[in-house]
């Protein structure tokens, strides 16, 4: 755990909104509206205000939401800053910015976290990375079932020669039910 002074959550809030308000040419007023109409937050422009000038000290999830859409940006990049300065994830920790920002994107955890559990409680479906080719999607899919299997057979006392040998077995067990019965795929 690492702990240093760093910039907490709703300071980089406050100025982030100050900084995509004025990027997005939006004056407090009209994004106080923005966020009415479109949002259905009753913020007002003192609301606004006071969250940039620091007056406000807290916001919610719907607001942060909120707020994201309003500014056409990416949640995590109005709660963290865009550079790697130190970013106070808990009162207790403290780490660079862009480490979080992959830590809340769920691309890498946090030290101190256990991997297992952090990759395994996203969706399957978001397993996949879209940069990398077919062919080397599959070999992470296949990986990461060799892996799990290759635990539990060693959990169950079987040596390689065994697994490997069970391997064969289903692949050509696979091939037959893949098969019609003129011996053609199907």
């Amino acid at each position: 755990m690492e702990h240093s002074e760093g910039e907490n959550p709703v300071t980089v809030v406050a100025r982030r909104v100050k900084e995509l308000r004025g990027r997005n040419g939006f004056t407090a007023q009209q994004l106080a509206e923005r966020l009415k109409k479109d949002q259905g937050l009753s913020w007002d422009r003192g609301t606004v205000t006071k969250l940039e000038t620091g007056r406000r000290q807290s916001i919610s999830a719907v607001e942060l939401l909120a707020l994201a859409r309003a500014l056409n940006v990416a949640p995590v990049h109005l709660l963290v800053p865009l550079d790697d300065r130190p970013y106070e994830v808990t009162p207790h920790e403290t780490y660079p910015a862009g480490r979080v920002r992959d830590w809340l994107r769920g691309t890498a955890p946090l030290p101190g976290v256990d991997t297992r559990i952090f990759r395994s409680e996203a969706p399957e479906d978001e397993w996949r990375d879209p940069d990398l080719p077919d062919q080397a999607q599959a070999e992470n899919e296949v990986s990461r079932h060799l892996l799990a299997g290759m635990s539990a057979a060693r959990r169950a006392g079987l040596t390689e020669e065994q697994v490997v040998e069970w391997i064969r077995g289903a692949w050509r067990l696979a091939d037959k039910l893949e098969k019609g019965p003129d011996g053609e795929h199907r």
